[in-house]
């Protein structure tokens, strides 16, 4: 790892370079209560680290298990990010799925922006319980065409990396870690991934979270993908923009989450009551 490559980032704004006592925040999350119930599976995003859940992750108490992978090429060095694929993105979500589920009864998967594609790849090839995705990076405001052609441009006049602009945050209370620099082939990587990646529906009880004022993410065109889907409910937030975990409406996000549990045990409950009774 090179720390020097990371960052504190709010809307673009470089904040400050960290050190070796934030070296904590950028590890993989892995927190277990000994049950086998119910997990949660968190995906960070593009550039990110584990640390964009930070504000989150001590009200999933209602959680058995909370993991939390660093996806590969993330929270290390620029280097090693320019030589990292997109296929071992989806190959760690899928080993990460593959462990919880043969513990757990029960998993469920919150991905933010790459994390949130990630976790519909996951729903279309495994049984998850839910799915809760946080500005899912399926449409973007970027054109791809014209991204991909100005890396290549910058590609051969010699340029290998862009400045990193991450922390797209509405409210002020929290920062983004991400790298400092973006390798134009990552860029691509990215890029090219979500081009080709096989949209399908998720069969599971799905919530879409998008920020009003998401600046990477096209909120319209990801709501539209999933308005006549029967099991998923859209949340605006309007008090967030991309990076929803660290923004201004993750109280919301929490309760919905609580709340999902809340209504599942009732009818759960019901259904045995019943079955006592009948």
């Amino acid at each position: 790892m090179n720390i020097d490559d990371l960052r504190g980032m709010r809307r673009g704004i470089h904040l400050f370079a960290l050190s070796k006592e934030d070296l904590p925040l950028l590890a993989a999350i892995d927190r277990r209560n000994g049950n086998n119930e119910r997990a949660l599976l968190l995906l960070h995003g593009f550039t990110s680290t584990p640390a964009v859940f930070r504000a989150m992750v001590p009200s999933f108490s209602f959680y058995d298990a909370i993991v939390g992978p660093v996806l590969p090429g993330h929270a290390d060095s620029v280097e090693a990010f320019a030589n990292t694929k997109a296929i071992s993105w989806l190959n760690t979500a899928e080993e990460a799925c593959k462990l919880l589920l043969s513990e757990f009864k029960e998993v469920d998967v919150l991905g933010l922006s790459l994390g949130g594609l990630l976790a519909c790849h996951l729903a279309s090839h495994f049984n998850l319980h839910h799915l809760y995705l946080l500005a899912p990076a399926l449409d973007l405001h970027l054109s791809a065409q014209k991204a991909i052609k100005l890396a290549k441009i910058l590609s051969r006049l010699g340029f290998k990396e862009v400045r990193g602009a991450a922390g797209d945050l509405f409210t002020d209370e929290h920062w983004e870690i991400a790298y400092r620099k973006l390798p134009l082939s990552s860029v691509l990587e990215i890029i090219n991934l979500i081009n080709t990646f096989s949209f399908s529906a998720p069969t599971c009880p799905t919530d879409v979270f998008l920020g009003c004022h998401d600046k990477v993410v096209d909120s319209q065109r990801v709501a539209e993908r999933f308005k006549d889907v029967d099991n998923a409910k859209i949340h605006w937030l309007k008090n967030s923009a991309h990076v929803i975990p660290l923004d201004g409406d993750t109280e919301s996000i929490i309760a919905c989450m609580k709340e999902n549990q809340r209504l599942e045990s009732e009818s759960l409950n019901k259904e045995s009551h019943s079955l006592l009774t009948s």
